[in-house]
């Protein structure tokens, strides 16, 4: 009794296991952007923005490891900055002459084992000029 027992437990099992369908997905990256969310405080004052966006990748390779720090490999994340204008979109220069961007960094996220698929939803916070006279 003990042993049929057993091998149902193990039959069981089995075919728990064998109807999960795992995710397969290209080895080129895709990314989509989702949102836009506005951060306001109780003074209806915008404060921050986030941009959210999905990604899918099947050999898991997205991120930057912490000692890759020097061009090309010192931002992942490129986000220009706009402002609208009497109606045109324009980079924003700041005083030094600079073109402002939200660059940043995604770490390594790539899973352990022999899957590397990996999908997610990433959310990037950027600062706003509350007190920009543009539109």
């Amino acid at each position: 009794m003990k042993i049929l027992r057993c091998i149902l437990y193990v039959v069981m099992m089995f075919l728990a296991c064998s109807c999960h369908e795992w995710e397969t997905y290209s080895e080129i990256p895709h990314i989509e952007f989702l949102e836009y969310q506005l951060l306001i405080d109780a003074d209806s004052v915008p404060q921050k923005g986030v941009i959210v966006f999905s990604f899918t990748d099947g050999d898991g390779d997205i991120g930057l490891k912490e000692n890759e720090t020097e061009p090309p490999y010192d931002y992942n994340l490129f986000i220009e900055y706009l402002e609208l204008h009497d109606g045109e979109w324009k980079h924003h220069v700041n005083e030094m002459g600079d073109t402002v961007n939200f660059n940043s960094r995604i770490p390594v996220i790539t899973p352990a084992g022999d899957d590397k698929n990996i999908s997610g939803t990433i959310y990037d916070t950027v600062s706003l000029n509350k007190y920009s006279p543009v539109d």
